[in-house]
């Protein structure tokens, strides 16, 4: 979110905000990690590979298809929704309506049966697309509740909450995950989809109504100027940023291990059950594993990120990525299947904090907001390359390992351009985020 979403709202001031307010955002954010676990990574790339498309074989390709669209189309859109929050004065509202609509795309996906191809695309595509318009949003009240110096660590303690949340709602659909991925079983696993509907539903409801707004501001600005505004700013902040070395190298690096962090996420357990035979219950263990190594890891890279700094904090998650997806590749047995899993959700836990800690350094501090905002429209993109990228090696090759090497090279590319960053840009002290 550009600087003039912090202007819209005004929340009460930051050393007058209760508890009760941060305590809504924390569980709002408990409500967006099960939403992403549950939803995104495990139920619907099984459901709609195993289920949907029981009779194609195309759905592995069609699930890559819709991942690469939804984040594309957010990437394009997200200045638009910028511009309208700016030009309404009404971020609560844009919140509010996003949130709905990702809640109803949701239980929509439970009317969904085999067959249903384009339906559940769509109902996911809409859930996807709007879940994301509403993270975005959610993100940018965070200035406003946290004074400056402690929003990295409040930032952390929220996420390791939501990790733990997303090991709850696994427990939860467990019983209806067990019996497997089947035709058979189709009527437990669609009931999936309007339980995490309702578990998102109840977690955001306590922002709404606790989120205290003190003062309104009177829009200054129409829609189209809101818009020139910021795409004019994203212009003006790449073509500073093309002459910048050590940014374009992160923005390089950063899309290659995003684009690699996206493709296992979203295809792992897919690859589970079909390199492996791991279905059912050992499919719900394998995301509680991540969860549990995401808790895990972000508290042991926070550890490693105030003793080494965070661009060797951040060369040792990359190892630990390619340690893990070079276990996916060679390794034969599920043991080692369940250690790489728990392995990824260590180097996952913390590898969005570490990459925007690295960001934060190489940002001059008069240009961090527009530098960010350039970032995160890179790494949006990267999330959609990513999984396209494998779906095509997928249908040239029709194996699943062999495309497991693209993630693997992704993230051997991003260390070597990690390893080329200057160090003494990196040694001013930031807050892990």
């Amino acid at each position: 979110m550009n600087e003039a979403h912090t202007k819209e709202i005004l929340l009460k001031p930051s050393t007058t905000v209760g508890l009760r307010e941060k305590l809504s955002w924390g569980i709002f954010d408990l409500g967006n990690v099960s939403f992403s676990i549950v939803l995104v990574d495990l139920v619907f790339s099984l459901y709609f590979v195993q289920i949907v498309c029981a009779r194609r074989t195309d759905g592995t390709f069609l699930l890559g298809m819709a991942a690469f669209f939804t984040q594309i189309f957010v990437a394009i859109f997200l200045p638009f929704i910028g511009a309208l929050s700016d030009c309404l004065a009404k971020r609560k509202f844009l919140l509010g309506f996003f949130f709905v609509i990702c809640i109803l795309a949701t239980a929509l996906l439970g009317t969904t049966h085999e067959g249903d191809v384009w339906k559940s695309l769509l109902c996911y595509s809409v859930a996807n697309i709007s879940f994301s318009f509403t993270e975005n949003i959610f993100s940018s009240f965070l200035p406003e509740l946290i004074p400056p110096s402690s929003v990295g660590r409040f930032s952390g303690w929220t996420r390791a909450f939501g990790n733990v949340g997303g090991i709850f709602s696994l427990l939860l659909v467990y019983p209806l995950l067990s019996p497997g991925f089947t035709v058979s079983n189709t009527e437990l696993l669609r009931l999936c989809f309007p339980i995490v509907a309702a578990i998102y539903m109840m977690c955001g409801f306590p922002l709404f109504f606790n989120l205290e707004l003190q003062k309104k501001s009177t829009p200054t600005k129409s829609f189209a100027q809101a818009l020139l505004k910021i795409l004019t700013d994203l212009k003006e902040t790449a073509l500073l940023i093309a002459h910048n070395k050590p940014l374009l190298l992160y923005f390089a690096a950063s899309f290659l291990f995003f684009s690699a962090a996206t493709i296992l996420m979203i295809i792992l357990a897919v690859y589970a059950q079909m390199e492996y035979g791991i279905t059912g219950a050992q499919q719900v263990g394998i995301f509680l594993l991540i969860q549990a190594g995401g808790t895990l890891g972000s508290f042991i890279f926070g550890f490693f990120q105030d003793k080494l700094g965070s661009r060797r904090s951040l060369q040792l998650d990359l190892l630990l990525w390619i340690g893990c997806v070079s276990s996916l590749v060679f390794a034969e047995t599920k043991t080692s299947f369940y250690v790489a899993s728990f392995l990824i959700g260590i180097g996952n836990g913390s590898l969005l904090s570490l990459a925007r800690a690295v960001m934060s350094l190489l940002s001059d501090e008069d240009k961090i907001g527009k530098h960010f905002g350039l970032w995160g429209l890179i790494c949006r993109i990267a999330t959609g390359i990513g999984p396209l990228s494998f779906s095509y090696l997928f249908i040239a090759t029709n194996s699943f390992k062999t495309p497991m090497l693209l993630p693997l090279c992704y993230f051997i590319g991003s260390l070597i351009l990690v390893s080329f960053l200057p160090k003494d840009k990196l040694k001013k002290p930031t807050s892990s985020l």
